[in-house]
This record gives structure tokens, C-alpha cells and sequence, in this order.
């Protein structure tokens, strides 16, 4: 069960895997890492009992324009993965118990808020012998923890502060929300912007803070941001970052630092174009540099740094999606994803594909089949391949992924937030005359519905 803010997350989607967001129609509403880092939450549309907002049209604000969402979710995970020496299981089905209740109070004296979730994951099927799934504790049992608690400070009707625990979404920082219940943060941020970037008009959106602590996806318990990254300092995480848009183009960049662990700086540019033949298409490019800093604790004390380069072309006709990309890291040390999903365009469902010196290529197809009568009905199917013959990724290498994807939101409004999702992946890994085989099944229901 979960009680708390509705995210920064938005309802537009993308098309990473890692992501839990649905399959998006056209190009321009697969949202890359930093757009989505950036824009406004959407509510749900349905409320249960749209009564209790007309009976509370009396009361203090505090209560009037509080936001009360619920959210039921039910995951099965298979993952099997085949070695010539060994096969090695994990498996589990868990329910998250009556819902997640998201709430956030109305503005007290038109400046204060604030929310509370309480995050719950329970084990429907969970053989002890199969665990480290990630939708329960290591050994298969459910777990309840506060996963966010949280007050909000109003500045002005577009700058905000949030202090506490709460959910965050940014390109090397957010919820990796693809398991029963997401990564959440312990910090304090500030956010605003200039301008709608819908009007075709310059606009600008910003933040910054400072994080110190993370709890992960599948812990009760929180840590900080440098102890989760693989270093025993109680460091957290400082960053900043904006996106700038002006119709069809967008340019953002944010950078985190950690003292004696990391620092990474991130950048992404987007343009969109309409093409003869109702064609739509999307370019994006994106650049991560990371690199150790201080005492550069990551790595036994030795300096380090890296990077990889992205690039992304997205062509869309009506409700299908053609998608081509490449990445290409540094050969001098693996791209490090300590406290969010993989956000290069390259990321698959099994492989993040950001071994040291690694070269990716990525073909995809996806398609809302509304035009085929089959309403709320979408289906993907992505193609991975990458290769290095990098010394720090060990002896040359190269892997491939195959990842399929079915799911179905209904639009008939009392199941409007309902989507279910079927996923399939498979990967082979040959290194050193070794191949690796991986078989990954998700079945996922999820229902996001607001009470009042």
C-alpha cells in the first residue's frame, strides 16, 4: 500500500524499457530522460467518487484541493539465465497489497503542502530458492516502508521547494519504476520555470538540490547516495540542471557531484519535423561524461572517467514508430547507473549495453494498434546489438538482445489507468568462447485512478 505525492514523473511516455511507462503513439510523445526530468505531473482522469469533491467545495484549502490517488499493482517476473556451467533462477509473483494511495494536501495559506506514501510489496508466489527478483526483499519476503514524506513550499505560481522524502525523475536520478515500488530520495530540491512550452515560444524549466540518501527499489531501508554508488561515505548528491525549449527543438543539460565518488554531467538536444507523407520524425542526441572525483573512492583510490554518446531517430505514420539508434562508450571504463535507470537510448530489458568501449546499435517498431479496432491495444518489438574489444570490459565481446512487448490500457473511462503488460526479452552474451543466455518474462497490471 502507498500513500503520498503524486511524483515528478508525467503520463507522456517513453520508449526505454527500464522505465515502466507505456508504449507511446507517436515521436513526439516518446519523451527522452531529460523532457521527462522537466515536465508537470498528470493526475489520473477517473475519480471513484467525484461526490467528495463537490461536498468539500466548503472546506480550508488544506483539505479542498488535496489529491488522493490510488494505485494497485500486480508483477510476475521470470528470469532465467543459462551459463555452460550453471542455470540461475529468479522468480516471484507479489501484489502490492490493497493499492497505493497517493495524497497531497490543498495549500495552507496558499503556500504549504505536503504528502505521504507508504510503499508495500507482497509475495503472492515466491519459491526462497529463486530470489534477488527485485519486486520483494532478496529473500522473498514483502516489506511496508514510508517511502516518501515530504513538505512543499510555494515561492511564487511557477518556483516550488520540496524538502524530505519523495520521488525525483532525472536522467541519472529517478525512480527506475519498473518494479513493484520505485527508488525515492531523501533531500531537498528547488523547481520552477518561465514560459509554456506549448506555445511554441522560448521556455525554460529548471532545478536543483541536494539528495542524501536513496532508498532502492527493493530495501526498506534508506542509504546514502554514495554508499548506494559502492562507496562506505555518508555523501549525498548535489545537482542542477534546466531544459530549454522553442518549438520543435529542446536543449537541456544537468550535473550531478558526489564528493570522493562521482560526478556526471549530461546533455540532450532534440529536434522534431514534419516530413511529406504524414511523416513525423525526431532526432535526439545525448552525451553523459562521467568521472570519479576527490579521493576517487569508486576505484580503490585510481582516477577514472568516461562517457557515451547516443543518438536516436524516431520516424512515426499515424500510431507506429520506427526507431534507430547507436551508442558507443568509452573504452576506458563502464558508464555507472548507481541511482536510476540506464537513460541512453540503447538501454534494452535485460542489457544496459554500457560496457567500457561498447558500440550499440538499436532497431525498433512499435505501434498503438487503435486503427486496427483493437482500442487501448499496443505491441513493440526491439533488436540490441552491441560489441567491444575493450581491455577494461575484459576479452572481446559481443552480445544481442531480442525484446517483444504487448500491452492493452482500456479506454472505457471507469477503466481508464487500468494497463496491462506482457514483456519478453532474450539475450545471448559470447566472451572468451562463453556463451550467455538470458530469458526474461514481466506480466504486469497496473491501475492508477484518482479517489475524488
Amino acid at each position: 500500500m502507498a500513500i503520498g505525492v503524486a511524483g515528478l514523473g508525467v503520463e507522456a511516455h517513453a520508449q526505454s524499457p527500464n522505465d515502466g511507462l507505456p508504449i507511446p503513439a507517436t515521436p513526439k510523445d516518446s519523451l527522452t530522460a531529460i523532457q521527462r526530468a522537466f515536465m508537470l505531473p498528470v493526475p489520473p482522469s477517473v475519480a471513484l467518487f467525484p461526490q467528495m469533491r463537490e461536498q468539500m467545495k466548503d472546506a480550508p484549502a488544506f483539505l479542498r484541493d488535496s489529491k488522493v490517488d490510488l494505485n494497485v499493482r500486480s508483477y510476475y517476473r521470470d528470469n532465467v539465465e543459462t551459463t555452460p556451467t550453471k542455470t540461475t533462477v529468479n522468480e516471484a509473483w507479489a501484489g502490492g497489497g490493497a493499492g497505493s494511495v497517493s495524497i497531497e494536501t490543498g495549500r495552507l495559506f496558499d503556500r504549504v503542502s505536503g504528502g505521504f506514501t507508504l510503499y508495500n510489496s507482497f509475495p503472492i508466489y515466491a519459491p526462497y530458492q529463486y530470489g534477488n527478483t527485485q519486486l520483494l526483499l532478496p529473500d522473498q519476503q514483502g516489506y511496508t516502508v514510508v517511502g516518501e514524506l515530504y513538505g512543499r513550499l510555494r515561492l511564487t505560481d511557477d518556483i516550488h521547494v520540496t524538502a524530505g522524502r519523495t520521488s525525483w525523475t532525472t536522467p541519472f536520478l529517478n525512480p527506475h519504476d519498473n518494479r513493484m515500488t520505485p527508488n525515492t530520495f531523501y533531500g531537498y530540491v528547488l523547481q520552477g520555470s518561465f514560459g509554456d512550452p506549448d506555445s511554441g515560444k522560448p521556455s525554460m524549466r529548471f532545478g536543483g538540490g541536494y539528495v542524501a540518501a536513496i532508498k532502492p527499489r527493493d530495501a526498506v531501508d534508506f542509504q546514502s547516495m554514495a554508499q548506494a554508488a559502492g562507496v562506505n561515505r555518508p555523501n549525498g548528491v548535489g545537482s542542477a540542471g534546466g531544459l530549454l525549449t522553442w518549438g520543435p527543438i529542446s536543449v537541456g543539460a544537468i550535473n550531478y557531484f558526489s564528493q570522493d565518488t562521482i560526478n556526471i554531467a549530461y546533455g540532450e538536444g532534440t529536434y522534431g519535423a514534419m516530413l511529406p507523407f504524414g511523416l513525423r520524425a525526431v532526432l535526439a542526441l545525448q552525451y553523459a561524461d562521467q568521472r570519479s572525483t576527490g579521493a576517487n573512492l569508486l576505484n580503490g583510490g585510481n582516477y577514472w572517467s568516461t562517457g557515451q554518446l547516443g543518438t536516436r531517430l524516431q520516424l512515426g505514420l499515424q500510431h507506429t514508430i520506427l526507431t534507430v539508434g547507436f551508442s558507443a562508450v568509452n573504452p576506458g571504463f563502464a558508464m555507472q547507473t548507481p541511482w536510476s535507470s540506464n537513460p541512453i537510448y540503447t538501454d534494452a530489458q535485460i542489457q544496459g549495453f554500457q560496457r567500457a568501449g561498447e558500440q550499440t546499435v538499436v532497431l525498433g517498431l512499435s505501434s498503438v494498434l487503435t486503427s486496427l479496432g483493437l482500442p487501448g491495444v499496443a505491441a513493440s518489438v526491439f533488436y540490441y546489438n552491441g560489441a567491444t574489444n575493450a581491455p577494461a570490459a575484459g576479452r572481446p565481446l559481443v552480445e544481442s538482445e531480442w525484446d517483444f512487448r504487448l500491452e492493452w490500457r482500456p479506454e472505457w473511462k471507469p477503466f481508464q489507468g487500468l494497463w496491462l503488460s506482457a514483456r519478453y526479452g532474450h539475450s545471448d552474451t559470447d566472451q572468451n568462447n562463453v556463451r550467455t543466455t538470458t530469458d526474461e518474462v514481466r506480466l504486469v497490471l497496473n491501475y492508477n485512478v484518482k479517489l475524488y
